[in-house]
């Protein structure tokens, strides 16, 4: 069942109706896919849907619907159905060195994660460590912050935080899975 709030938000955006009415007419193509979903270009729009089969996932877009401004570095989430589609901002890539600085970062939490038995955030990793690039550690102060006013349960645990799955919004690093 729809939910009237996400009805008013379908009425007061004009651009969204017309996002879901492409969605209806398969007006869209595959851009992503991966263990648990399917992300699609929407055809002629500077946005992109996404249908999950996760729920912490789905839960996290429930969150952050229309609230970009709160949550700066997950990527902008313009509506939510109820159930598993959500659809987002389309953002840009990272670059290179970016890439391979948080691939770098990523090695180093993993041992980190190993050495203390597995249960580890990267955020108590950028605690332990001052070797992390400054950009990147300003990016993970502030999505630790979010992560915590998203107030779900051992997300910081199941955060999906890898260089697949940061690119660039408007010039700024944000996280597009989670």
């Amino acid at each position: 069942m729809i939910r009237l709030k996400q009805l008013l938000r379908e009425i007061a955006n004009p651009d969204i109706q017309q996002c879901l009415d492409k969605i209806q007419r398969k007006e869209f193509r595959l851009i992503g896919a991966g263990d648990n979903g399917r992300v699609y270009e929407i055809d002629g729009e500077d946005k992109v849907f996404k249908i999950t089969k996760e729920q912490d996932e789905y839960a996290v877009a429930e969150r952050v619907v229309d609230r970009y401004k709160d949550f700066t570095c997950f990527i902008p989430v313009y509506y939510v159905d109820g159930k598993n589609m959500y659809i987002m901002a389309n953002a840009e890539p990272l670059q290179d060195t970016m890439k391979q600085t948080i691939d770098n970062f990523m090695r180093k939490y993993a041992a980190y994660a190993r050495e203390n038995g597995g249960e580890v955030s990267v955020f108590e990793f950028v605690a332990e460590t001052n070797e992390t690039d400054p950009v990147l550690d300003n990016f993970l102060n502030t999505l630790q912050f979010e992560v915590e006013k998203l107030n779900i349960p051992d997300i910081e645990l199941d955060l999906d935080f890898r260089s697949e799955n940061i690119m660039l919004w408007n010039g700024n690093m944000v996280l597009v899975d989670w």
